[in-house]
C-alpha cells in the first residue's frame, strides 16, 4: 500500500483557468526519486498558460492538476538506488510524480515534491530564482545553438517573453549580435538592461530591419504576422551566389516554443522556397542541453531573475499570477514563485 506524506502546498488547477494555491498528498519516496524542498518555481506564461487551459497536446492531463516544469531546492531525502545527487545539494528538476489528488501537470509549483532520478540536475552555486528558469532558458539555448553563422553576425529574435531573452542572451554568449523584437516597452526595457539591443515590433521599419541584416530569426511568437514582419530581412542564398553577398550560408528561421490549438500556419511556404531558407523547430528539453543552460547560467550568461518578477506563494498572489496568465496578460518578462 502506498503511504503519503503529510500534505505540501502547492498551485493546483481544478478545472480550465481556474488555479489556487491549495494543499496536495505526496506520495512515499521510490528507490529510484529524489524528495525537494522547493525555493522557487520558475513560471512559463506561454505553457503554464496552455497547460491550466487544457489546450497543451503533449500529453493527457487531467484536472485537478498542478502545473509547471521547472524549479530549484534543496534535495531532502533519496531513494536507496539514487547516486548521482545527496541531501542537502541545491538541485534543479523538471517534472515532480504524480499526487495522490492531483495529476502532475508536470507538477513543479509545489512546495515540495518527488522526482525521478533522471528529472534532477546539480545546480550548486547558482542563485535558486535563476535556476529556477532552467527548462525555458534551455529552449532558448536550443533556439540559440542552431545558428550557422560567423562570429559577430546579426541575429533577429520575435518576442519579449522569457524564451526569447534567453534566446538573445544564448545568442550573445555565442558570439552573435542579437536584436531583440517586442511589443511591451517595460519588457523591453528590463530586457536590454541584460545587454541586449531591443527595438519595439510595432515602430521598427523594414528598412531598419533591412540595414540589421539578420543571418538568422528566432521565432518565438510563431505567427504569419510575425514571419510578414522579418522574413523580408533574411539573405536569399541564390543573391548571395548572384551578387557576391558578404553573407554567406543560407538564412535560417529557427521556430521555438510550443504552439496549442492545432496551428499549422506560421510562414509562408513560396517564400520560404524562394528564399531558400532553412528552418528548424525546437520546444523539448534534454538532459546534456539542460546541463549545458546550467553551467551558462552558473558562469552569469543567464542572469535571468535580474529580469523576473517574484511571487510570493501566498493565495492572493498565486490566483492574481494565474489569472493574468489565463487571460493571456501577463506583464512579466519572467515569473517566478517563492516558496521559500
Amino acid at each position: 500500500m502506498v503511504e503519503f506524506l503529510p500534505s505540501s502546498k502547492a498551485v493546483v488547477t481544478t478545472s480550465a483557468n481556474k488555479s489556487a494555491l491549495a494543499n496536495v498528498s505526496i506520495a512515499e519516496l521510490g528507490e529510484k526519486q529524489v524528495a525537494i524542498r522547493t525555493i522557487s518555481s520558475g513560471v512559463s506564461t506561454g505553457t503554464d498558460k496552455w497547460v491550466i487551459s487544457g489546450r497543451f497536446e503533449w500529453g493527457n492531463f487531467a484536472f485537478p492538476l498542478v502545473p509547471g516544469y521547472q524549479r530549484s531546492g534543496i534535495v531532502e531525502a533519496i531513494g536507496s538506488s539514487v547516486s548521482h545527487v545527496k541531501v542537502g545539494q541545491q538541485v534543479f528538476a523538471t517534472a515532480s510524480a504524480n499526487y495522490s489528488d492531483a495529476t502532475a501537470g508536470w507538477g513543479a509549483h509545489t512546495s515540495y515534491g518527488i522526482c525521478e532520478d533522471f528529472e534532477v540536475f546539480d545546480a550548486t552555486g547558482i542563485p535558486p530564482e535563476r535556476s529556477a528558469f532552467g527548462v525555458v532558458a534551455q529552449v532558448g539555448f536550443n533556439a540559440a545553438s542552431r545558428i550557422i553563422a560567423n562570429p559577430g553576425d546579426p541575429v533577429l529574435v520575435i518576442g519579449d517573453g522569457v524564451i526569447g531573452a534567453s534566446g538573445a542572451l544564448c545568442a550573445k554568449a555565442r558570439g552573435f549580435k542579437p536584436l531583440l523584437l517586442g511589443r511591451h516597452d517595460s519588457r523591453l526595457t528590463k530586457i536590454h538592461s541584460l545587454g541586449i539591443a531591443t527595438a519595439n515590433s510595432n515602430t521598427v521599419t523594414q528598412k531598419e530591419l533591412s540595414d540589421f541584416a539578420p543571418i538568422a530569426v528566432i521565432d518565438t511568437v510563431q505567427s504569419p504576422e510575425a514571419f510578414e514582419l522579418y522574413y523580408r530581412a533574411l539573405p536569399a542564398t541564390w543573391a548571395a551566389e548572384t551578387f557576391g553577398n558578404s553573407r554567406t550560408g543560407i538564412g535560417q528561421i529557427i521556430f521555438s516554443g510550443h504552439t496549442p490549438d492545432g496551428a499549422n500556419t506560421w510562414a509562408d511556404m513560396a517564400h520560404l522556397q524562394k528564399q531558400e531558407l532553412t528552418v528548424h523547430f525546437v520546444s523539448g528539453w534534454v538532459a546534456h542541453r539542460i546541463v549545458q543552460t546550467l553551467e551558462l547560467m552558473k558562469s552569469g550568461g543567464l542572469s535571468l531573475e535580474k529580469i523576473a518578477t517574484a511571487y510570493p506563494a501566498s493565495e492572493a498572489d498565486i490566483e492574481k499570477l494565474f489569472a493574468n496568465i489565463a487571460a493571456g496578460k501577463s506583464p512579466d518578462v519572467a515569473a517566478y514563485i517563492n516558496w521559500a
